[in-house]
Formats: C-alpha cells, sequence, structure tokens
C-alpha cells in the first residue's frame, strides 16, 4: 500500500509540473518573442526532462545544447525551473492532495536563484547517460578534464593522445601537462569545443593552449578554456591561481576573465591569484605588460608591479613586489618574506586540509619570513613556525588552533 501511495504521488507531482512548467515559461519576463523554432526547442527540454523522448530526439538537444555556450546556459536555466517545480509539487503532495496556487512570480524567482540535482524519491536527471552534471572542485581527487560538458577525464591516471574535432589532446601524467594542438586553421564551419580543465585540493597541472600559451594552473583551480581560438581574441576564464606564459600575438590579444575583472595582454608572463573565498586578488607581472579592466576603468602594470583589489573595501592598489614570492608555487615551493599568518595559512590551505581558529584576532597579523618545499607535511610546517616561540599553534586533526605564547 505505501508503494502504490508512493508511485501515485510521483505521478500526481509530474502532471502537476508538466502543466504548470509551461504556465511559467508563458508568463515569466522574456527578451523580445519567442520564435517558433526556439519554443519547439523548449517543449522538446520539456518533454526530455519527463524521460520520454526518443534517442533521436536526445541527440538533438545534445546537438542544440553542444552547438554554442549559450544555448547550454539555457539548457541549464530551464533545467532548474523544471527541478524546483519538481520539488515543489512533490512537497506539495506530501502535505495534501488538494492543489495549492503559488505566486508566479515567486516562484519563478526561486526556480531561478537554485540549481538543484534532483536526486529526490529516485528522479535523477541529468544531460545525457554520457553526459556528466557540472562537475565541482569538491567533486574531484585528481586533475581532470571535461570536454565539451559531455566528457570528463582523470587526467593522472594514464598518459593518452586523442583526437577530437580540429584538435589533438596530449596527457603526459608522469609530468602533469596535458596539451592541446591545433589541427589546421580556424575554421567556422568546424566545432570548437569548450574545455575545463580542474585541479583539485593538494594538485597542480600544466596545460599548453592551441596557440602555444602555457598555464600552469594552482590547486583548487579551473581554467575554462576553448579547443581552439578564433581570429581575433584568445580568451579564457580563470577561477583559482594561475601562472601564465601567454605566447606573442600583436594581431590577437590574450584575455583572462575571472569573477571581478579582465586582464589583457599581447604576450607576456603574469600570475593571478583570484580565489572566490579570499578576499584579495592580486594580479602579478613579471615580463612584458598588462591591461587590468575593472568596472570600466583599465590601469597599466608594469614588470614588478602588482595589482591588489580588495573586495571587502573596494579598493585598488599597485605595488612593487618581489615577483618570486607569488610564482614559488611553481617550482615546488613556498617562499614567504614578512608575509602575515593569515595570508600564510589561507595559501598552504590549497594544499592541507584545515580549518583554522584563533584565540585573538590580532594573532593572524604575526609576520613570518621563510621557504618550504611542498613536500613538507603540515605538521612539519606547524612545528616550524612554533619553534619561532611567535605564536603556538595546537593540531588535533583536521583542526588547527593558534594561540599567543604569554
Amino acid at each position: 500500500c505505501h508503494q502504490d501511495n508512493f508511485v501515485f504521488n510521483i505521478s500526481a507531482v509530474i502532471r502537476h509540473v508538466n502543466g504548470f512548467y509551461q504556465t511559467v515559461l508563458a508568463e515569466r519576463p522574456q527578451n523580445g518573442n519567442l520564435s517558433q523554432y526556439e519554443r519547439m526547442e523548449k517543449e522538446l527540454l520539456h518533454k526530455y526532462f519527463r524521460g520520454e523522448t526518443s534517442p533521436q530526439e536526445e541527440k538533438l538537444i545534445m546537438d542544440w545544447a553542444e552547438a554554442s555556450g549559450d544555448n547550454y546556459r539555457e539548457y541549464l536555466e530551464e533545467r532548474k525551473i523544471w527541478n524546483a517545480l519538481l520539488v515543489h509539487y512533490y512537497n506539495i503532495e506530501n502535505k495534501s492532495s488538494h492543489t495549492k496556487r503559488v505566486s508566479l512570480l515567486h516562484l519563478y524567482k526561486y526556480a531561478a536563484a537554485v540549481a538543484v540535482i534532483i536526486l529526490t524519491v529516485g528522479i535523477y536527471i541529468t544531460f545525457t547517460n554520457k553526459t556528466p552534471d557540472i562537475l565541482s572542485l569538491q567533486e574531484i581527487s585528481e586533475p581532470t578534464l571535461l570536454i565539451n560538458n559531455k566528457e570528463h577525464i582523470a587526467l593522472t591516471q594514464k598518459s593518452f593522445s586523442i583526437e577530437k574535432k580540429a584538435a589533438k589532446i596530449q596527457n603526459d601524467h608522469k609530468n602533469n601537462k596535458l596539451s592541446y594542438l591545433q589541427q589546421d586553421k580556424f575554421s567556422q564551419q568546424k566545432e570548437v569545443m569548450t574545455n575545463r580543465l580542474l585541479i583539485p585540493h593538494g594538485k597542480t597541472y600544466q596545460l599548453t593552449l592551441s596557440d602555444g600559451t602555457i598555464v600552469t594552473l594552482n590547486a583548487e583551480s579551473e581554467l575554462i578554456f576553448p579547443s581552439q581560438f578564433n581570429p581575433q581574441t584568445r580568451e579564457v576564464e580563470l577561477k583559482g591561481e594561475a601562472y601564465f606564459q601567454v605566447a606573442k600575438n600583436q594581431d590577437r590579444p590574450f584575455i583572462v576573465h575571472t569573477d571581478q575583472l579582465d586582464i589583457r595582454v599581447l604576450g607576456t608572463t603574469f600570475n593571478v591569484s583570484s580565489y572566490a573565498e579570499e578576499k584579495i586578488m592580486r594580479t602579478t607581472l613579471i615580463e612584458g605588460s598588462v591591461s587590468i579592466e575593472q568596472n570600466g576603468s583599465t590601469q597599466l602594470i608594469q614588470p614588478s608591479e602588482q595589482y591588489i583589489y580588495n573586495k571587502e573595501n573596494d579598493k585598488i592598489d599597485i605595488q612593487v613586489v618581489d615577483t618570486n614570492i607569488y610564482t614559488s608555487w611553481t617550482n615546488n615551493e613556498y617562499i614567504f618574506k614578512n608575509t602575515t599568518l593569515e595570508d600564510i595559512l589561507t595559501q598552504i590551505g590549497h594544499w592541507y586540509k584545515f580549518q583554522t581558529t584563533y584565540e585573538a584576532s590580532s594573532l593572524k597579523e604575526k609576520r613570518f619570513t621563510f621557504t618550504i618545499g611542498r613536500d613538507a607535511s603540515l605538521d612539519q610546517i606547524i612545528r616550524f613556525i612554533n619553534n619561532t616561540e611567535e605564536i603556538y599553534i595546537e593540531r588535533i586533526n583536521e583542526n588547527i588552533h593558534i594561540k599567543s605564547i604569554l
């Protein structure tokens, strides 16, 4: 009897969502009128979400979503709405057999604000069996390549050489190097794949892009890049930290997009630290020149200069720095010179898992100078800092507590 009620609830949920989904699509704000083709696509997506599409229709959806980043984002937005409605009506069916009217505007805002992957009552919605949901850094334990939002490859398991569309992809797992080789000149008719390289906690990996640019990604970082660049620009998107050695091309600027600013170069070497959870963003120039665009203004920096943006107070500063300090991670070491304890623990936190608490907030400003290899353990680093007799760090499993020395 319990099973019968359960099946009834699921059927009722899908019936509710089936009708209400179309109502939301009809009444939500639109940027202009939907064309007949766009409307057909949404109805086909709706059918796909119900699990009623044929193999040919599934292929049509996959080809459409992979055709452009805008298409894929639209697919995700529609799935968010469907998922939110499914959760909403499942809850209603569980609480009452009577249909409750819901504010369309409220529901649309809720649907657009949350991205839920439905596991509720065994209903699991994915793009295709071959397409993983958008991976996050928390879901992986080794450097991973996501090709065209469709196929993901763990890079440290084996070396390989494969051809995908107009690109040849080579992986050297022993030396932690991935390369994209452009097979021929850019063609508008050929599909340009969008790729994501994700580097988890405690790892690094080096990527050579199709133009010859070399990007070294630090731990807990992600780079989104095309299989080949278009003739006008070379654009990538960074989350986290990376060291760029950009191939010179006076006709095609290289642009790094972050969540707060854009970095434009023609050919140069620089380091970008742009972790979402950190209050400070840094762009450090080693050689060449860099143009940084933020909030409608542009700032040029020269070699040995560092562009510093404080997210908390929205302030910008440019300083002359020792660039070796900010690029030392690429040589498997950390160099700290008169660095605050808070900054030290933030940086090594990308490599060692721990949570930090302070006996007093003033301890965060204690400064230290030392160099330590990346092969050092967290306990070795703690012992080294404790031996300075400036502070005392107590570790219990993955929690460290900083105390003052009286």
